[in-house]
């Protein structure tokens, strides 16, 4: 997703708090228990890494009575087989892969912290964001990895995170009976690059239901209910050590970049807010509940976004024109951010080759007396009991010694040397994608400028063509119908405010053309007198675009006249999405 500041992402384990989709100890007894709903298959005790114990429901786990398919009932300590560690919960904000079981999911939530990475991507969020909603892509999804066999035993990802991270409404003083919250940022999933992806989404407020967390006969067990999610068992630890490791098939997305979020984000995702009893001491916690997608369903979302987009773009050339600028301008403080620490390291390189060479020339000078020393003496070489021949044995171990410096200190200046050119290089292909960046951006504004035309007043030109009885006809074929000359008539040298005012203008006069208004039906001919464009036939219109449309034949960003008539065309919302599909 680009357009933002990169946030770093810290992988280490924190003791924070958050979600977990992976257990593992003994199932529950499917005798006995009576009535207890909290007993029987599908219920197990989880063994903590700090020596808790924490009775949770999971069949993907503990069903048939305690044992795992293809293994013994009774304590296990190995791993949970997603990459998980056995019993951990999940920090906040990172995902947990939980089975797929036909009880519903279980989970386990511990502490109110908020790792510090995840801390730092709801800081960039905060907006404000033009054009819808914008996200940060955390993590990506590998379907093939985490269900290759049977698509129907995919897991969910569950991810969670403090409430209050979520919604700027106080979870814990709602009415009891209040149903719904509204949230400015959510974990959804976004299909991007052909890819399934686990986001933090902003930008578009969103009402998700409030759902109250029902004690169980087990200490710290709940059950939760809520519209669209799967039944969920959820265990609460305190003072449980939380982890940070990814399960199987979840990767780390690097380049975390703020991004539009798309038409489809959080399509295959359910989220709530869960309120603990007062005496839980568990604060209400978010938590999003999303379905792994099948390759095929990825590719079918994929072509659905790129699809929409298209859509939108074509009638929104302003919007897409600012979305790009903003996105180049962005793409451009990366790359002088980066060009700058590219100096910064240029610089350090040449300080240390400038040191590396001092070093080696006192090295050298040193290793130079030496050898003097040693022709100094030399005439004692071969008289042991002269009392120059110690001299001369010492002056030769000091020679030796400054030899070894020498090859140190040249060993120093060579990689001193080589960092410096690989500083020198790295600089360069900064310095060549800032340039890049620089035209782009400098081409954003451009056409922005250009695009920004139809906000600016002008005069109407152009002299339109005769047109007939079955005038918009022609507006679902080829470039459109044309403006009619009589309408160009009226509206030749005309100043206006905007293409708005144009547009509105055009259709009122259309109203006032006898030839032309009998052409429409009656609720198309109230339209167009209040300065509206008529509905075209249901076959031509497309999603919320139900009305004809003003199409310029030469694209205002190439220097199309905006108030030339002559450059204007009527279309239908799909021949005008067509039209700019190329077709």
């Amino acid at each position: 997703m680009s357009g933002g500041d990169g946030i770093g992402h810290n992988s280490g384990a924190h003791s924070t708090g958050g979600v977990n989709g992976s257990s593992s100890g003994r199932g529950g007894s499917s005798s006995g228990g009576g009535n207890n709903p909290n007993s029987g298959p599908g219920w197990g005790t989880t063994h903590t890494p700090d020596g808790h114990d924490i009775h949770n429901y999971n069949p993907g786990e503990f069903g048939g009575g305690g044992h795992k398919p293809g293994g013994n009932g009774g304590n296990h300590s190995g791993g949970t087989g997603d990459g998980q560690p056995p019993g951990a919960a999940m920090a906040f904000g990172f995902p947990a892969l939980v089975p797929a079981g036909a009880g519903g999911l279980a989970v386990t939530v511990s502490g109110d912290a908020l790792a510090a990475a995840i801390a730092d991507v709801l800081a960039v969020l905060k907006g404000p964001f033009k054009f819808g909603a914008w996200g940060i892509a955390l993590y990506g999804i590998l379907p093939t990895e985490i269900a290759k066999d049977d698509p129907r035993m995919m897991s969910k990802i569950v991810t969670s995170l403090p409430a209050d991270a979520v919604t700027e409404s106080p979870v814990s003083s709602l009415p009891l009976g209040q149903a719904t919250i509204s949230v400015t940022k959510r974990v959804t999933d976004v299909v991007k690059d052909e890819r399934q992806h686990i986001a933090v989404v902003a930008g578009v407020p969103a009402s998700i239901p409030v759902v109250d967390a029902k004690p169980t006969t087990h200490p710290g067990v709940f059950s939760v209910s809520a519209p669209g999610l799967p039944d969920l068992q959820v265990s609460t630890v305190k003072n449980a050590p939380a982890t940070t490791a990814l399960p199987r098939g979840v990767t780390d997305e690097k380049d975390r970049t703020v991004d539009p979020a798309g038409f489809t984000f959080g399509g295959s995702s359910h989220e709530a807010v869960i309120r603990f009893p007062k005496e839980s001491g568990q604060a209400p916690v978010y938590v999003s509940v999303t379905d792994v997608l099948t390759p095929e369903q990825v590719k079918q979302r994929q072509d659905e976004e790129n699809r929409r987009q298209q859509e939108w773009d074509a009638t929104h050339p302003v919007e897409v024109a600012e979305r790009n600028y903003r996105l180049a301008s962005d793409e451009l403080n990366r790359a002088n951010v980066d060009v700058a620490g590219k100096q910064e390291r240029q610089i350090q390189a040449a300080q240390a080759v400038a040191a590396r060479k001092g070093e080696l020339d006192a090295a050298n000078k040193t290793f130079a007396d030496a050898k003097e020393e040693i022709k100094k003496f030399e005439r004692f070489a071969h008289d042991p009991m002269a009392g120059g021949h110690r001299m001369w044995q010492m002056a030769g171990l000091k020679a030796q010694r400054a030899q070894n410096e020498v090859n140190q200190k040249q060993a120093e200046f060579n990689a001193a040397e080589k960092e410096k050119a690989d500083a020198d290089a790295a600089l360069n292909v900064a310095l060549e994608s800032r340039k890049q960046k620089e035209q782009k951006a400098k081409d954003a504004s451009d056409k922005l400028d250009k695009e920004n035309k139809r906000n600016h007043p002008g005069k109407a030109t152009g002299k339109g063509q005769p047109v007939g009885d079955k005038w918009l006809e022609d507006a679902g074929k080829e470039a459109g119908a044309p403006v009619p000359d009589r309408i160009a008539d009226k509206l030749r040298d005309k100043e206006f405010k905007n293409f708005d005012d144009f547009r509105k203008k055009f259709w009122e006069e259309v109203s006032k053309d006898p030839e032309l208004i009998k052409q429409l039906k009656n609720q198309n001919k109230t339209n167009v007198q209040k300065g509206k464009a008529p509905f075209a036939k249901k076959k031509d219109q497309v999603g919320g675009r139900e009305r004809f449309e003003l199409h310029h034949n030469k694209p205002i960003s190439q220097d199309g006249g905006v108030y030339d008539m002559d450059n204007i065309r009527v279309t239908t919302p799909k021949r005008h999405i067509d039209i700019h599909r190329g077709k």
